[in-house]
């Protein structure tokens, strides 16, 4: 096998529609041999289109070809995907030798036992590949889902890569916390499952703007303030989705629960959705019995969710940056991973 080692950079833009991350790392698609710059780049008005594509995915449904009007989009995520490679070309020099790009999910619909499912990715690697000329991986989702795969989680390979790299031992769960959440269990350097826990910042991020107009609950300060409705989450626990075997895989709008919170105070609706997250992603993580759990995303900068996972879960719970992770590029890292393992067909 090729042991040649690249520099590949990756870009990541969540179903949070905050905006693209762009991380370099070093790694021969199977081990990780240092990390290069990183970057953010805000949306802007832009996320307003792309949130209008989303609401346009889910009126969808998968049923037929997609719409013209929602292809539309795939433009605007490609130059603001090239804008954001740009920028840190511009500000930190940056140099790569191929580009991982995940591009923008809009739509995702986990398979069933006789189904392949569907899930739709703006972006056109071409694009990007014709303007940087350079060679671009993309597409991911739609691949493994092809496959027969559920197209996410997609980085609990480099959650391994990750672990083996910082030499964790024991039972470690790698956490991450975005539009929806997922955990990778390792053990031993090895994966043992990995797969989506549920609702993540997508419906607290939903409420904090219906409620506050603000796009996400600001050092957890609605939610910190707010009582709990147990008796609700237990009925949001019963859907469908957490009686499936795991794996299994969530779009952010499966979790659609805010026209059940109409008599919630907003305090007390903020509370109840940290909670709806935390308890979700303990269901899973008890039957892995970690040693530590380790979070990423967004989730982990709100102090409300993670005193929640403390509560629920029975485990050392730590955000990435305690064993020297970046927890805000940790995906673009991922995608700057696969990249180099779709050139060398791993």
């Amino acid at each position: 096998m090729d042991d040649k080692v690249y520099t590949a950079l990756g870009l990541m833009s969540g179903t949070s529609l905050d905006g693209v991350d762009i991380a370099v790392i070093e790694t021969d698609g199977v081990d990780i041999f240092g990390f290069g710059p990183s970057q953010g780049s805000e949306f802007d008005d832009d996320a307003l289109a792309l949130r209008l594509a989303t609401k346009a995915a889910v009126a969808w449904g998968a049923k037929g070809p997609p719409p013209n009007s929602l292809m539309a989009q795939t433009n605007l995520v490609d130059t603001l995907h090239i804008q954001a490679v740009e920028d840190i070309i511009s500000d930190q020099s940056c140099e790569f030798d191929l580009i991982g790009y995940h591009g923008q999910t809009v739509f995702h619909l986990a398979p069933t036992k006789n189904k392949l499912g569907r899930t739709l990715q703006l972006g056109n690697g071409q694009t990007l590949a014709d303007h940087f000329n350079a060679p671009v991986a993309y597409d991911f989702r739609t691949a493994d889902v092809q496959s027969g795969g559920q197209g996410a989680p997609l980085a609990p390979i480099y959650h391994e890569a990750l672990v083996r790299y910082s030499k964790l031992e024991g039972r470690v769960a790698v956490l991450n916390i975005g539009g929806v959440s997922n955990v990778t269990a390792i053990e031993d350097g090895k994966i043992i499952w990995a797969t989506d826990c549920g609702p993540g910042n997508g419906p607290l991020d939903s409420w904090i703007e219906l409620k506050t107009g603000r796009n996400f609950d600001l050092d957890g300060r609605l939610s910190k303030k707010g009582e709990v409705e147990h008796g609700i989450i237990n009925q949001w626990l019963e859907q469908d989705f957490f009686k499936r075997d795991i794996p299994r895989s969530a779009d952010r709008y499966d979790f659609d629960v805010l026209p059940d919170m109409r008599n919630l105070s907003s305090e007390d609706g903020a509370a109840t959705l940290a909670s709806f997250c935390a308890q979700s992603i303990a269901q899973d993580i008890s039957k892995f019995d970690a040693d530590t759990v380790i979070v990423c995303g967004g989730g982990r900068k709100n102090p409300t969710i993670m005193a929640m996972l403390d509560s629920h879960i029975d485990s050392n719970v730590a955000p990435a940056e305690d064993v020297g992770w970046n927890g805000d590029m940790l995906e673009a890292q991922a995608f700057a991973f696969l990249a180099v393992r779709t050139l060398k067909g791993l």
